[in-house]
């Protein structure tokens, strides 16, 4: 199976899991979910998408998995969004004052997508 072959473009789809999560998120008080609940409702809202790969029917946190390692490593990448760890928990929070629902790509933490950073020694050029 070519991991690649989506039915909806990656900024389609980036656009629906972000405007998702931030609906899931400010219907609460305190605009914090546990994981697991946050993936079931983004699962459950998303399904009339029909989202696809090689012809196969896929959930989003599906997507995210694929394309992001997880949907932990994507909602890291964000600056409007917290991950809160416990001993046995993690939870999401949303700071809605950081949203920008026009312009999402100028919210992310990360100039690059690496996870590590790659040093250069000046002598060596």
């Amino acid at each position: 199976m070519n991991s690649n072959l989506w039915n909806l473009s990656e900024t389609k789809c980036v656009e629906i899991i972000q405007m998702t999560l931030i609906d899931i998120l400010n219907e609460r008080s305190d605009k914090t979910l546990p994981l697991p609940k946050l993936i079931e409702l983004l699962n459950s809202r998303t399904k009339v998408y029909k989202l696809s790969n090689d012809k196969k029917n896929n959930s989003f946190s599906k997507y995210l998995k694929n394309k992001y390692n997880g949907i932990l490593n994507f909602i890291e990448s964000y600056n409007f969004y917290d991950i809160i760890k416990t001993e046995r928990h993690i939870f999401i929070r949303l700071y809605p004052n950081l949203v920008n629902l026009n312009d999402l790509e100028s919210c992310k933490k990360r100039i690059t997508r690496d996870n590590e950073w790659i040093l250069i020694d000046e002598d060596d050029y």
